[in-house]
């Protein structure tokens, strides 16, 4: 998930309006009071169900949802949603974990892609939230408590995915910014017609940092012909280290930084042919952007590719930044 996606946009609420607003309309007609249930248009209450630490800083928070409501998708992708502070009148954005995309009149094949009238048939949603000294979404969501809401937005469409267009997606991901492409993953992965190989490179400071190993390492274990991937972390204790060396099975560790060796082991090569079409997704801390492709535009835009995967040949139509 790119960190600078409507992060900090102030949410202004025009008190004459609001007032208006409920003058004209009973309390329970409006369409922000339907609990646990998405809509782009509206922030509506979500219930949280559970919480689970995956590490000193990230949870991961399951909201309650209601598989019932439509919702506006018409291809598969990568998805977000905003949750908004109301103490500070702020939106952040973030990609839900679980994201299985179906079709409404397809019950009886839950792997069908994504169409016209889609649903999220889920009864959970579920964000990974990493705790930011200044991040006041973040803090908010850390603060939340079984029962209690918060207001939760979307989806938004963050990348649009056409199964089986590209022969090898290589994601590339970094902190937090592994929710777009875990989520992705499962979409690809959960599709049996879709024959895409991915290879994901997942970098952080400490094994301990690794959020979403043990769901990563059995997916790479379930699809071993369709899934690669590689762990990269910069730091590590020397008991950790040694550990993970004589561990066998399941996905590899490079111990030190995110380097072009490391990425020109394990991506796809950047030259287009006939059999192979290759696209990369890169998404994670400012930083780490900057060196792998470069960072997106102020404006938003993706501008153009810098750093480690312009040398390796890769061009702006192969590359894009969550």
């Amino acid at each position: 998930m790119r960190y600078t996606n409507r992060l900090g946009q102030v949410v202004l609420a025009g008190g004459l309006l609001g007032y208006g607003y409920y003058g004209l309309y009973l309390p329970w007609a409006d369409p922000r009071n339907v609990p646990n249930t998405l809509d782009p248009h509206y922030f509506r209450p979500f219930t949280l169900r559970s919480r689970r630490d995956l590490t000193h800083d990230t949870a991961l928070l399951q909201f309650d949802h209601q598989p019932t409501a439509a919702l506006p998708i018409d291809q598969p992708g990568i998805y977000s949603v905003d949750v908004k502070d109301p103490t500070m009148q702020v939106k952040r954005s973030f990609t839900p974990i679980v994201s299985r995309w179906f079709e409404t009149n397809r019950d009886d094949n839950p792997t069908t892609p994504a169409g016209p009238n889609a649903m999220w048939t889920n009864d959970r949603l579920e964000i990974l939230v990493k705790r930011y000294p200044l991040a006041s979404v973040a803090q908010m969501l850390h603060r939340t408590r079984k029962g209690a809401t918060a207001e939760i937005r979307g989806p938004f469409l963050e990348w649009a995915y056409t199964p089986n267009r590209y022969t090898h997606l290589a994601l590339i991901a970094g902190g937090t910014g592994i929710t777009p492409m875990y989520q992705l993953i499962e979409q690809v992965l959960g599709n049996p017609e879709d024959r895409t190989h991915l290879t994901l490179v997942y970098a952080n400071r400490t094994v301990s940092d690794v959020a979403l190993r043990e769901q990563i390492e059995q997916l790479q274990a379930r699809y071993t012909d369709r899934l690669s991937v590689q762990f990269t972390v910069d730091q590590s204790p020397a008991n950790e280290r040694t550990g993970l060396e004589l561990a066998k099975g399941g996905p590899g560790y490079v111990f030190g930084y995110l380097t072009k060796d490391v990425l020109a082991q394990r991506l796809p090569s950047a030259r287009p042919t006939d059999k192979i079409r290759t696209m990369v997704l890169v998404s994670g801390p400012d930083a780490m952007m900057s060196a792998v492709c470069g960072e997106r535009l102020l404006s938003g835009e993706q501008g153009p590719v810098s750093g480690i995967l312009r040398e390796l040949g890769y061009t702006s139509e192969q590359v894009y930044k969550l």
